[in-house]
């Protein structure tokens, strides 16, 4: 794939003409009954959670345009084009992709309009003569060691800002990065970081100058690994957390593993393995066969949402994945088959059931069909032997015991894992906790959602996992 880079690092020998236009297609459809969401939040996840996530989608700073972009330049007595989609009008905070197409004449943004969906991080298999531009040699950062500790963090949307960033106030912040020239500097002056970039490769000069970095990745997920394995080639001594999912291709689990063989340190953030109702759950039937069935009311998100682009892995690396890692953390086998049904609808209801190396079946159904006010929904039930676990929203869990007796227990509070991953997270980077994410759970989840991700997009039925999770070992 061409590189993603900043425009005003090409060299060029004159910038042409720039058109834009505004993109106006949302990624998430209105909200309804926002008074009674706003309610039901505020109950179940707290006042103060709440409050950040109407800050973060109601500041006006954060309001990104998104403007499909054409620009022609003149280079070596040629006219080149290049289509994006930037969310600032400056052209020295344009990120685009480094593929300009030769034309003969400058084109205009009307005869080009009908691709303004397109975006520079996919990329387009339809032209395959396209032109990197020379980049700008720039200056390099001086190696001596300015810092011991300090945070760099790749990816500043809703997420970021909501989760992230109210539990990491303590540590030191060195640099923040996103796509987003706006976010990225209101993100820096908010939350108190040195520096800030809109592109990954802005922060490496400066990741050796800390002697134990901790990078947190939450961008786009094809840009997980990559830039996973871009940090450890920049400080190997980089603590590097990244958010789900750690891989969406088969070659970005091969890199993984191979980072893990080289003693990356690297940690995974799954969630619902920090929920203390999962934790206790493992502690009781890790080693007993059980049968899992997970039901998921997903949340509503539009078509132009960018967990459909084709290098995203579908929703299942989006979303699903969560709910394969957590049958994974439950249970002491592996994963040895997969059968897989999915309607024909656009919204991905698909309903997979896996069955593990020690006789364990999970089955699990996701779909965005169902009432939306309580955003994702969860309904789990397990049974081993002689027990039954009941998990309805993880706002009250069932527990009926082997001799018929029955414990319930009601949460006032929806946790989700988010809080205790970071805190975690933090114990891990301050050495007062081991890194908990191995490199066979990696192999085991990371390769389950590719295989479920490509049964679907092939229409496949049914797959045989012996002897595919040893390959990578």
């Amino acid at each position: 794939m061409a590189r993603i880079v900043k425009f005003s690092d090409l060299e060029f020998d004159e910038l042409v003409s720039i058109e834009q236009k505004t993109i106006d297609i949302p990624d998430r459809p209105d909200v309804t009954n926002k008074y009674r969401k706003l309610l039901f939040f505020a109950l179940r996840e707290g006042i103060l959670r709440t409050f950040h996530k109407i800050k973060s989608k109601t500041n006006p700073q954060l309001k990104v345009e998104k403007r499909f972009t054409v620009i022609t330049v003149k280079h070596n007595d040629s006219l080149f084009t290049n289509c994006s989609t930037q969310t600032s009008a400056n052209k020295d905070e344009f990120v685009i992709s480094n593929k300009f197409t030769k034309v003969p004449i400058t084109p205009k943004i009307t005869d080009i309009i009908s691709q303004q969906n397109f975006n520079q991080f996919v990329e387009d298999e339809k032209n395959q003569k396209d032109t990197a531009l020379p980049l700008k040699s720039n200056e390099i950062a001086g190696k001596s060691v300015k810092a011991k500790k300090g945070i760099f963090l790749y990816g500043l949307g809703d997420y970021s800002r909501v989760y992230i960033a109210q539990n990491i106030k303590s540590l030191s912040k060195i640099f923040c990065i996103d796509y987003s020239h706006q976010l990225a500097k209101y993100y820096c002056d908010r939350f108190g970081y040195e520096n800030f970039g809109i592109i990954p490769e802005d922060s490496y000069p400066l990741l050796p100058t800390i002697e134990k970095p901790l990078a947190i990745i939450a961008t786009y997920h094809s840009d997980h690994t990559r830039i996973a394995k871009e940090i450890f080639k920049s400080n190997p001594n980089t603590l590097i957390f990244i958010e789900k999912p750690p891989c969406v291709t088969l070659q970005d689990i091969q890199t993984l593993v191979k980072l893990y063989n080289e003693n990356a340190l690297i940690e995974i953030g799954y969630n619902r393995r920090f929920i203390p109702t999962n934790q206790e759950i493992k502690s009781v039937i890790f080693n007993q066969q059980k049968v899992i069935n997970i039901s998921v009311k997903e949340i509503l998100i539009n078509e132009s949402h960018w967990y459909f682009w084709k290098n995203q892995g579908t929703r299942i690396t989006g979303n699903l994945t969560h709910w394969i890692d957590l049958a994974i953390y439950w249970i002491n086998g592996s994963p040895i088959e997969i059968n897989l049904l999915s309607s024909p609808s656009k919204d991905e209801t698909i309903a997979v059931s896996i069955l593990f190396s020690e006789g364990s079946l999970v089955n699990i159904t996701v779909s965005d069909k169902g009432n939306s006010l309580r955003g994702v929904q969860e309904q789990i039930e397990i049974r081993t032997e002689n027990e039954t676990f009941f998990i309805e929203d993880y706002l009250k869990y069932t527990r009926v015991k082997s001799d018929g007796s029955k414990t319930i227990k009601r949460k006032f509070k929806r946790v989700k894992g988010h809080d205790a991953m970071y805190k975690h997270l933090t114990k891990v980077y301050n050495n007062e906790a081991p890194i908990s994410y191995s490199k066979e759970e990696l192999i085991k989840s990371a390769l389950t959602t590719y295989h479920v991700t490509k049964m679907y997009q092939e229409n496949v039925r049914n797959f045989k996992m012996e002897g595919i999770l040893d390959q990578l070992n």
